[in-house]
């Protein structure tokens, strides 16, 4: 999405009619996806430090990817890779992940039945509502451009 112009000018009877609702709806946008993009480094580092550490294979399998939803707006998906990425990028697929996370009839999920994945997320709340609203309270500041990087986000390290 490319930056609109500043502002819309309508004149009608002698009347300018100034309107810069095109420039906030990309400022939020954009924010809106700086601010995932911040959450998904905070949340792949601590969901890899909570993985159950064997091999390392699992820790080194986990990623983070802010995509646009059907609707426009972006999203943020953090797991485990899929056998074809994995496979892609050189690792060896982490088939066993679901188990770790959700627990079998005969194992429970890992970090006390909480899992890892989950019990991150849960866990970091309060941190991931701060990033949210270090971005969001930038919208009439003119610190908000800065903050925006146009380049869709996907974080695989």
């Amino acid at each position: 999405m490319a930056m609109p112009k500043s502002v819309t000018k309508v004149k009608k009877g002698g009347i300018e009619f100034i309107s810069n609702v095109d420039q906030v709806e990309y400022t939020l946008h954009e924010l809106s996806r700086a601010a995932l993009r911040d959450v998904a480094k905070l949340l792949r580092n601590r969901v890899k430090a909570a993985a159950p550490k064997d091999t390392g294979n699992l820790r080194r399998n986990i990623g983070t990817w802010v995509r646009k939803g059907s609707d426009g707006e972006p999203y943020l998906q953090i797991g485990v890779y899929d056998s074809a990425r994995a496979k892609k990028k050189g690792l060896k697929y982490a088939f066993y992940a679901h188990f770790l996370e959700f627990g079998t009839s005969r194992m429970p999920a890992c970090n006390g039945g909480r899992g890892f994945l989950r019990a991150t997320v849960l866990d970091n709340l309060g941190e991931i509502q701060k990033i949210e609203a270090k971005y969001l309270k930038s919208l009439d500041d003119q610190r908000a451009l800065g903050l925006i990087d146009e380049e869709e986000e996907i974080a695989d390290d």
